[in-house]
């Protein structure tokens, strides 16, 4: 569904991975040249940034989901967001998220998202495509760990579809580069999330210059922390099947 909602608007950021890239900037500065730089870059900087981050806010999004905490969601969400302060990239995550929803809802139609749009709704969160991609994935009943590893490679794909953009490369070493850059992350993400921790860290983003309203948002009232508190009804995540189906 990551790669659908792409294709309708490639030039909607996914997620949380596009603000790691900066392959535009770093070609244009020289500091891509080849594939082999393009390697490094995805090995030293790239992985250890989504595994930390985006891996892990999906873990601790598949937590709060289960919990009904709705804070949790929107605070994830924020940080996920937050890392990039541009407003257009913020304006650009916000409709990647609701282009997601769209198409899910045309492709599930008896899947709820009330609550997550409530939630986003109330806590001013956007909902980028981790957030939204997490939660359809819950409700299709789909593993963390295969919720993860698709979000992985679409990843992977569309950074070295935007190297070969630039690099314009041989055509036949777009799609073995995939598989194994792809193979390579999900190695690191296993090395990374062993032991598994059990919930996810807030200390994990203080390298990524996070806000201060992560810890405490500035627009949450008393009232709003009581009402946060209260937990979703979770008979109402799914609708029910039509008969003929």
């Amino acid at each position: 569904m990551l790669n659908y909602a792409l294709l309708l608007d490639p030039s909607l950021p996914i997620g949380g991975f596009t603000r790691f890239y900066g392959l535009d900037e770093r070609f244009r500065n020289g500091n891509l040249n080849s594939l082999q730089d393009l390697k490094h870059f995805m090995r030293d900087d790239w992985y250890p940034q989504i595994t930390t981050l985006d891996g892990m806010a999906i873990k601790s999004l598949y937590a709060a989901i289960q919990q009904n905490d709705g804070w949790r969601i929107a605070l994830i969400d924020k940080m996920l967001y937050t890392q990039h302060p541009s407003s257009q990239y913020v304006k650009k995550s916000r409709l990647s998220g609701q282009r997601l929803l769209k198409l899910t809802k045309a492709l599930y139609p008896w899947l709820a998202f009330d609550q997550l749009e409530d939630t986003l709704t109330q806590y001013n969160a956007i909902g980028t495509l981790a957030t939204v991609h997490t939660w359809i994935n819950f409700l299709l009943g789909t593993d963390i760990e295969q919720t993860i590893h698709g979000y992985f490679a679409t990843a992977v794909s569309f950074c070295i579809e935007d190297a070969f953009r630039l690099l314009n490369p041989p055509y036949e070493e777009k799609n073995p580069l995939i598989d194994h850059m792809t193979s390579e992350l999900l190695t690191t993400w296993k090395k990374f999330n062993e032991p598994t921790p059990s919930l996810f860290q807030p200390h994990l983003f203080h390298s990524h210059q996070t806000s201060s309203y992560i810890t405490q948002p500035p627009y949450m009232s008393h009232s709003s922390q009581l009402n946060a508190s209260r937990p979703f009804s979770s008979s109402i995540l799914f609708k029910r099947l039509p008969a003929s189906l």
